[in-house]
C-alpha cells in the first residue's frame, strides 16, 4: 500500500468538496400573483379597510406547497400632535377566487399588533418611509384558486393612513 498516495487522495477529495461548496446554486421561486399601484392612497377611521389596488390576479395553490406573500409600500400615519405611538397595521389575506371572501389571514400579519408604520408625534403625514412585510401561507392550506389582498387599519389614535407606491407579490 502506498502511504503517500492515500493522503494525497484525501487532500484532493477535500479540495473537491470545498470547491463544490463555493459553487453557487440557484433557488427556484415561481411568481404566482401580484398587484401594483403607483398612486397615493389615504384612508381614515378605525375600521379595517381594503387597500386600494392591492388584490392580486387569480392563482392556483397546489397541494403541500407553502406560499410567501410580500407587501411593500411607502407609508405614513397621521395622528394628533404629541402622539408618536399611533400605527397602521396591515393584514395579508387569501381570498376565495370566486366569492372574494377571506379564507385565511397570513401570519405574522393577523390582527392589529403588527405595526407596518407609525406616527411621529407631530400632526400631518410628514414621516414617509418605505416598509415591507412577508407572510406565510402554510403548506397544508387546501389546494385551490385564490387571490391575495391587503387590508389596513389605524390603531392607538391614528387619524389617517397614507400608502404610496405599493406592491403585493405571491411566490411559491
Amino acid at each position: 500500500m502506498n502511504f503517500i498516495a492515500t493522503p494525497i487522495r484525501a487532500i484532493a477529495a477535500a479540495a473537491v468538496l470545498a470547491a463544490s461548496a463555493l459553487v453557487s446554486t440557484t433557488a427556484s421561486a415561481d411568481s404566482l400573483g401580484y398587484a401594483v399601484a403607483t398612486d397615493n392612497w389615504t384612508f381614515s377611521g378605525t375600521s379595517q379597510v381594503d387597500v386600494e389596488g392591492m388584490v392580486s390576479n387569480v392563482f392556483t395553490k397546489t397541494a403541500n406547497v407553502r406560499l410567501i406573500l410580500t407587501f411593500s409600500a411607502e407609508c405614513a400615519v397621521d395622528a394628533p400632535t404629541g402622539n408618536p405611538n399611533a400605527w397602521m397595521d396591515v393584514d395579508i389575506v387569501l381570498l376565495n377566487a370566486t366569492t372574494n371572501a377571506v379564507v385565511y389571514t397570513a401570519a405574522p400579519t393577523a390582527g392589529s399588533g403588527d405595526a407596518f408604520c407609525s406616527s411621529t408625534g407631530t400632526a400631518g403625514y410628514g414621516h414617509w418611509e418605505s416598509h415591507s412585510v412577508q407572510a406565510l401561507i402554510p403548506y397544508n392550506l387546501a389546494a385551490g384558486s385564490y387571490k391575495a389582498a391587503v387590508k389596513a387599519r389605524l390603531n392607538n389614535g391614528g387619524t389617517g393612513g397614507w400608502l404610496g407606491e405599493r406592491m403585493l407579490t405571491v411566490m411559491q
